[in-house]
């Protein structure tokens, strides 16, 4: 379950299902430029040239597989999507099987996400400030409709977790261990608060267009969870590049301030799925 603040999350659906038509395009993305102050570059290049991005200096972006999300509920799904081919998997029975596997219909939190990575044996780590289900979240629009068979469902997996695999970590999680995280080659799927989510390129988000995805069930208002797929950072501009199955735009920026306050919203519970790309669980 993810979404964003510092609670639950959940990706709740408000369509009814259709066949999957997003098209994933694999696009690369090189960078340019020198490890900053905040880290001494101690790790040689081959490290990120095997990673698949390219490094020089504070910049670092992954070449991750865009997937568009299908319907308004399904961007964990999408995102799981990416997850899974800028591993090197199939992500074909995302929408299929694996989807039947977790009976969690068309609400999928956070923890479903750590489900899917653990069933194709990926190294993976959640971290929530939030274990199980946020009771107070029974009141927040975007959790209500499915709050009460959700919340028996969710804290199964929750107390469930240590058998099935799950690795999580009840804290809060820094910017610096973000970026720690991404330059060794790795991603992570984070549960954000549309609200605040900025992409300082595109400039799609809020109502500034009023274009909102139809994940929200209403335009701005209150908490609308929503995931995206972190891959990169340029330290000397203080920016986070992102995938956003919302949209098809190839990929996003925000500044790390602003999507410091879209993750940490309430609601999101602070949710994060680090994944890791040296090898199986």
């Amino acid at each position: 379950m993810s979404s964003p603040t510092a609670n639950n999350i959940a990706v709740l659906g408000l369509c009814s299902s259709t066949p999957l038509k997003s098209s994933c395009q694999l696009e690369t993305y090189l960078c340019g430029r020198d490890y900053a102050d905040v880290f001494q570059s101690k790790m040689s290049e081959r490290i990120y040239a095997d990673s698949g991005g390219s490094v020089t200096e504070s910049k670092v972006v992954h070449n991750v597989p865009m997937c568009i999300q299908s319907y308004s509920w399904d961007c964990g799904l999408a995102c799981s999507s990416m997850v899974l081919r800028y591993l090197g998997f199939d992500p074909h029975n995302v929408y299929t099987s694996d989807l039947d596997s977790l009976q969690c219909g068309e609400s999928i939190w956070t923890i479903d996400l750590a489900v899917l990575m653990q069933k194709y044996d990926i190294r993976h780590k959640l971290c929530t400030i939030t274990l199980g289900v946020d009771k107070t979240y029974s009141k927040e629009g975007f959790y209500k409709r499915r709050f009460i068979s959700d919340e028996e469902r969710v804290n199964k997996l929750f107390q469930d977790a240590f058998t099935l695999g799950i690795i999580i970590e009840k804290r809060s999680v820094t910017m610096e261990e973000i970026i720690e995280h991404i330059q060794l080659g790795n991603i992570a799927v984070f549960l954000v608060d549309w609200n605040y989510l900025e992409c300082i390129w595109c400039d799609r988000h809020r109502c500034r267009t009023c274009k909102c995805f139809p994940c929200l069930s209403a335009c701005c208002d209150g908490y609308q969870g929503h995931y995206v797929v972190v891959c990169g950072f340029d330290l000397k501009k203080r920016r986070l590049f992102y995938k956003n199955p919302a949209f098809d735009t190839e990929l996003c920026c925000s500044r790390m301030d602003r999507f410091d306050i879209a993750r940490k919203s309430h609601g999101t519970d602070e949710d994060v799925v680090f994944v890791y790309k040296d090898g199986k669980s």
